[in-house]
């Protein structure tokens, strides 16, 4: 995950549906069709959630499976897992661009892979750098120098209030050609990935993944408490939450409502 992934998704539109279940069997820790361990998402009531949000005007499907049971006689446990292998599928699309655009410095992505390993995610592509001279409008003036370099980052990602916010743990530069030794010979390289690691992860930081809820459930105001980036079977990449949310009377009733209105329950008039 690098620079242009857009918008907070809870905060984009699109096509949901909730769906009441009892609770499942997680007998020998099996895995459903999706290739995801059910385990991740166990409850007494659980919700599949799927939403298209666009990144960069690239339509974008999300879906998050969400499992609820008593925690406390006014909390509620909540597990929760995203399947974003649709967003890893479109990533290279989305994030190959310009990283940084300054009149001494322009450094533009080539993204070519995205892939999941354990709770890291490794982003496997090129930096193409250019320096220049600054004209008196700060605009590039005169190039002295321009190199590509192959790069390969890993993220992950932490809770941090209702989010998932990613960051990039480290950077793996390799010079092309004998300008690459050049590269190399005036520190440029290193100049290189201090621009990918601040600029990257001011760009995560600004922009976290938020598991999006239906509509009848965000009174919940679920809180989150740890999780991060998991893998989903050889190489996929997913996130799992854990967390609480809300379930006083006030709370029951407004969801109770939401569930009618979803055509779940049946109230006796």
């Amino acid at each position: 995950m690098l620079p242009g992934c857009g918008s907070k998704a809870q905060d984009q539109g699109g096509a949901s549906d909730a769906t009441s279940q009892t609770s499942v069997s997680n007998t020998d820790a099996a895995f459903d069709a999706t290739g995801i361990d059910p385990s991740t998402y166990s409850g007494q009531f659980q919700v599949k959630l799927t939403k298209e949000v666009p990144l960069r005007d690239i339509p974008v499907p999300f879906t998050v499976y969400a499992g609820l049971e008593e925690s406390s006689p006014t909390r509620l446990r909540l597990r929760a897992f995203m399947d974003l292998r649709g967003l890893q599928e479109k990533a290279p699309q989305i994030l190959t661009g310009p990283l940084e655009e300054t009149c001494k410095r322009q450094i533009y992505l080539d993204i070519q892979d995205v892939t999941a390993i354990g709770e890291t995610v490794k982003v496997k592509g090129s930096a193409r750098a250019q320096f220049t001279r600054c004209k008196r409008n700060e605009e590039p003036g005169f190039q002295y120098f321009g190199a590509t370099v192959d790069a390969i980052a890993v993220a992950k990602a932490e809770v941090k209030g209702q989010c998932l916010t990613f960051s990039i743990e480290s950077a793996d530069l390799s010079p092309r050609g004998f300008i690459g030794t050049v590269t190399n010979l005036f520190g440029l390289t290193d100049r290189i990935n201090e621009a990918i690691l601040e600029k990257g992860g001011e760009f995560l930081a600004a922009n976290p993944v938020c598991p999006p809820l239906p509509e009848e459930f965000t009174v919940l105001d679920p809180i989150y408490e740890s999780g991060g980036t998991r893998e989903v079977a050889p190489g996929g990449m997913g996130a799992a939450v854990v967390g609480s949310a809300d379930v006083s009377a006030e709370t029951i009733v407004k969801v109770l409502a939401g569930l009618k209105n979803l055509g779940v329950l049946e109230f006796a008039e």
